[in-house]
């Protein structure tokens, strides 16, 4: 059985690498809130993520993003899964779910606006099955059960802050060595 040993960091997605992701699961009003994105290249719901920067904290690039995609408006980041998914053809991700409850509906900008389920609904959206999405959305914090994730194999071309990107892939900054 091979382990997981990280190699040099990288500007890109290698064949066969490996990274770690962080993910946003924004919560509003009890409502999981996902972004329609429509840009060149790039179309469809999206959670906000990006590829983790080499030796960066977790914690510190979920609240990034929140910054980034909610506009700020958090009360509570929480470490709501970590998930193991297989990426491209033989590439591997380990994926570290934040929960974010958020204290305003973010506003979203030229390229993304912010879109609601009702209550106890989600779609799958990109690796997650909706059961997962729902599990955290309703655990208000805190839940660390294990996670069904899914992904089909070859998981496509990804851009850091979510969604799939129609050609190249994404730009991290190199995987994570533990």
């Amino acid at each position: 059985m091979t382990q997981a040993f990280f190699g040099k960091p990288q500007a890109t997605f290698t064949p066969g690498g490996a990274h770690v992701a962080v993910y946003l699961v924004p919560v509003f009003e009890g409502r999981l809130t996902v972004f329609e994105v429509e840009a060149p290249g790039l179309r469809g719901r999206w959670l906000p993520w990006t590829v983790m920067g080499y030796g960066e904290n977790p914690y510190e690039t979920a609240a990034a993003l929140a910054d980034d995609w909610c506009d700020g408006a958090v009360a509570a980041l929480e470490i709501a899964d970590a998930l193991s998914f297989p990426f491209d053809a033989d590439g591997w991700e380990l994926a570290l779910v934040y929960r974010a409850e958020l204290t305003a509906l973010p506003a979203g900008d030229a390229h993304r606006r912010p879109v609601q389920y009702p209550p106890g609904e989600a779609d799958a959206i990109g690796p997650f099955d909706p059961v997962d999405l729902v599990r955290w959305v309703e655990a208000g914090g805190g839940n660390r059960e294990t996670g069904t994730g899914r992904r089909e194999a070859g998981g496509g071309n990804r851009e850091p802050g979510g969604g799939r990107r129609e050609e190249g892939g994404g730009s991290p900054e190199g995987p994570l060595v533990f």
